[in-house]
């Protein structure tokens, strides 16, 4: 119990360690992360592995990045085949669709909630209405919405404003999400009423967006100082022909961690990730730590970026992505240091952020480092790329998108196995 008698031995005994003072002088006047910075170990940006890509790009003030990570991955491919200084996809574009995608699967899956007779007091039912629109997503959502709607340049469609400034079309957006929901309760016609909603929605998208156009021209000047004009194609057709990856085939998203519910090469699918109506849902094969690592390494070695999940809850610095919670441990002489399986089980870490690994250091056999390419601007990092220490990739990376060429015919027959159906409760990965 904190009674008084409890809380005069916790000062009794903070007293007693002369350090306790020394920290608080200390903490009285600085910031924590100021403290724990090695001036005298700064990581170089040298990697025994590195993949060529080209300037990062600006998601501003928005939550895309799941989509800015893929693009950036696409548009190696425009540059590589029309040889090009530089090129930038439209992320614009693939959020317009998303937005409304999105908007009509939300306004579905509540017309089957009523049905089930599911009520406002419901755990589906709060948490769609709590949460509302939102810009994140995930890679198998990209590849669904590439798949339907293809992609264009960015000087096609642009950004706009709000297409880089997120919070009012998606306050917007949650607004009529719960009036539908309201108006739902009373409607004997939830057909007619989900149009009419529909409806409103793509008259708000497409004031903030724009259009997205059903055809254009593709004009670039190569390198060579050569003029090219392909002329009136669909956005389908420029990514079969620029691009041409089976995103939704030959791809699939690796994790690894394992409790009592969740085990080690298994194949699982949560519940509710569908982005796009009668579309696949996001399936995971969930792998030992090692193989994880492995699957990274051989992608990479075929000069292909990894597309992964990470959570920001730790701590940039310098441009250095590390494992800030051990380097707080010890200021306060604690054991702060889990490892990913542990603090996904703690709910320590969410699937927040999404980059690329476009590099590996590796000495002797030991991973000494990664190179990571952000979607933040040129302005942060080194021009927007980042270092990662081996610690913050094994305990912060917890998912990763690999090309099925690099599975072993193990994990490959692992992918022929039942898809195990899991509660978005229970998707810890």
């Amino acid at each position: 119990m904190l009674n008084q008698d409890t809380l005069n031995k916790l000062r009794k005994n903070y007293e007693k360690d002369k350090l306790n003072k020394i920290r608080h002088r200390v903490l009285n006047k600085v910031q924590l992360v100021d403290l724990i910075q090695d001036v005298d170990t700064k990581l170089s940006n040298e990697f025994s592995i590195n993949i060529k890509t080209h300037s990062v790009t600006n998601q501003e003030s928005s939550g895309r990045c799941w989509a800015f990570a893929a693009l950036n991955i696409l548009r190696e491919k425009v540059i590589e085949k029309c040889y090009l200084d530089s090129f930038e996809l439209s992320g614009s574009y693939i959020a317009f669709y998303d937005k409304l995608e999105r908007f009509n699967i939300l306004l579905e899956r509540l017309i089957s909630y009523k049905k089930e007779k599911r009520t406002l007091y419901d755990r589906y039912v709060s948490q769609l209405l709590e949460n509302g629109m939102t810009d994140g997503g995930f890679f198998t959502q990209f590849a669904n919405l590439v798949d339907k709607y293809g992609v264009v340049p960015k000087n096609v469609f642009p950004e706009t404003f709000s297409s880089s400034n997120t919070y009012e079309i998606n306050q917007i957006l949650s607004r009529l999400l719960r009036k539908f929901y309201l108006e739902l309760e009373e409607s004997s016609n939830e057909e007619m009423l989900k149009t009419k909603y529909i409806e409103k929605a793509f008259t708000i998208i497409t004031s903030i967006y724009g259009m997205p156009p059903e055809k254009f021209n593709f004009e670039y000047t190569s390198k060579d100082g050569k003029y090219h004009i392909d002329s009136n194609i669909t956005p389908k057709e420029f990514y079969d022909k620029y691009i041409g990856l089976n995103l939704l085939d030959d791809y699939i998203e690796i994790s690894s961690y394992q409790d009592d519910k969740i085990k080690y090469n298994h194949v699982y699918r949560e519940e509710e990730t569908s982005r796009i109506s009668n579309r696949n849902d996001n399936v995971t094969l969930n792998l030992p730590p090692k193989e994880f690592e492995s699957l990274i390494l051989k992608q990479l070695k075929k000069n292909e970026p990894v597309y992964f999940y990470c959570s920001t809850t730790s701590k940039r610095i310098d441009g250095i992505w590390i494992d800030i919670m051990e380097r707080y441990g010890e200021i306060f002489d604690l054991d702060l240091k889990l490892d990913r399986n542990s603090i996904l089980k703690t709910n320590g870490i969410t699937n927040c952020h999404c980059m690329i690994i476009t590099g590996v250091n590796i000495i002797d056999n030991k991973i000494t480092k990664w190179k990571i390419e952000n979607s933040w601007g040129n302005k942060s990092g080194n021009q927007g790329y980042y270092i990662a220490t081996n610690d913050w990739v094994k305990n912060y990376v917890h998912r990763i998108v690999i090309n099925k060429k690099c599975l072993t015919p193990k994990q490959l027959e692992i992918l022929e196995k039942n898809v195990i159906e899991i509660e978005k409760w229970d998707a810890k990965f």
